[in-house]
C-alpha cells in the first residue's frame, strides 16, 4: 500500500504544473501571428506558461527539501466532495456563458456566485466582488491588452 502524504502529493502536483506550463509553452509556438499587434497573441498565453513553470518547479522542489514530520492527506468528506462537483459546474457554466454573454458579465457571475459559495459572504459582498472582477477584466484585458475576449451585449460586443 502507498502512504499518500501531503510531500509527496505536492511534489507530484508540481512536477505535473511544471509539465503543464512546458505544454503551454509549446502551444503557444503553434498560435499564429497574422499582421501587426500592439501585443503580439503568444504574449499572455506565453507568459502563463512561464508561471506555470516556475511554480512548478519551485512547488517540487520545496517540497522535496521539506525535512520533518510529513501529514497524511485527509481527504474530503460528501460535503467536500459536494463542494468541488459544484464549483467545477459553475466553471463550466462561466466557459459557456463567455461567448454568448461576453467576459466581463460572465466574470461577474461566476465570481460573485463563487464568492457566495466558497467564503459563504452576504451577497452584498459576493456581487461588489463580481463587479470589481468583471470591470476590471473589461479594462485589463479587452480595453487595455485588446485581447480578442467576447465583450459582449452590456459593452457593444
Amino acid at each position: 500500500m502507498v502512504v499518500k502524504t501531503q510531500r509527496t502529493a505536492d511534489i507530484a502536483v508540481g512536477c505535473f504544473i511544471a509539465l503543464f506550463g512546458i505544454f503551454v509553452l509549446f502551444a503557444t509556438t503553434m498560435i499564429s501571428v497574422r499582421g501587426a499587434h500592439r501585443l503580439s497573441p503568444r504574449t499572455f498565453p506565453f507568459v502563463v506558461g512561464i508561471v506555470l513553470l516556475v511554480c512548478g518547479i519551485a512547488l517540487a522542489f520545496k517540497s522535496w527539501s521539506l525535512r520533518g514530520k510529513d501529514p497524511l492527506i485527509q481527504w474530503p468528506d460528501k460535503r467536500g466532495v459536494w463542494t468541488i462537483v459544484v464549483i467545477l459546474g459553475s466553471l463550466a457554466c462561466y466557459l459557456a456563458l463567455l461567448n454568448p454573454l461576453g467576459l466581463p458579465l460572465s466574470t461577474f457571475l461566476y465570481i460573485t456566485f463563487s464568492t457566495w459559495y466558497l467564503k459563504r459572504s452576504k451577497w452584498l459582498t459576493a456581487i461588489a466582488a463580481g463587479l470589481i472582477s468583471g470591470i476590471v477584466s473589461y479594462y485589463v484585458f479587452i480595453r487595455l491588452l485588446k485581447l480578442s475576449f467576447p465583450e459582449g451585449f452590456l459593452f457593444g460586443g
